[in-house]
């Protein structure tokens, strides 16, 4: 590819990452202030406990900020992190849901879902493959078929 090309689409690139990322904090950040603040006849109702809900949606919205940090301060495996962030979050997403699923509604709806979480987790994958490949070229020794 054409070096100023490359350079080009990487800022673009790296934006789109960091909005992303921040949105995925601020999200998880106000998921679990919300499961702080539910009433406590509402809470009763809840199949997921309040306190999981806390803990965990406060280390995604951690972790996601991490990752715009990294992505800010151009930290060369930041990419890879943001990776490993969509690949982690989709599928404790998917695994919350189908743990806790109470609806008819949402258990006839699994399988797509399942399919669906294949299907986005497939680019971050594709992306982590490549990063590897070209990871161990760049440091002197050729990928291994």
């Amino acid at each position: 590819m054409h070096e100023s090309l490359k350079s080009s689409t990487q800022p673009r690139r790296r934006r789109w990452l960091i909005a992303l990322a921040l949105l995925l904090a601020v999200f998880q950040a106000g998921a679990a202030w919300r499961a702080l603040t539910v009433p406590a006849d509402l809470a009763t109702q809840i199949s997921l406990p309040l306190s999981l809900e806390v803990l965990a949606s406060a280390t995604w919205a951690v972790a996601a900020a991490l990752v715009a940090l990294g992505l800010l301060h151009r930290h060369p495996r930041a990419g890879a992190y943001t990776a490993w962030l969509v690949i982690g979050f989709t599928g404790y997403s998917l695994a919350r849901l189908a743990v806790f699923v109470r609806a008819d509604y949402d258990r006839q709806r699994l399988p797509f879902l399942v399919v669906a979480t294949i299907v986005v987790v497939m680019v971050p994958v594709a992306y982590l493959i490549r990063f590897r490949l070209t990871e161990k070229v760049t440091h002197g020794r050729k990928p291994e078929d």
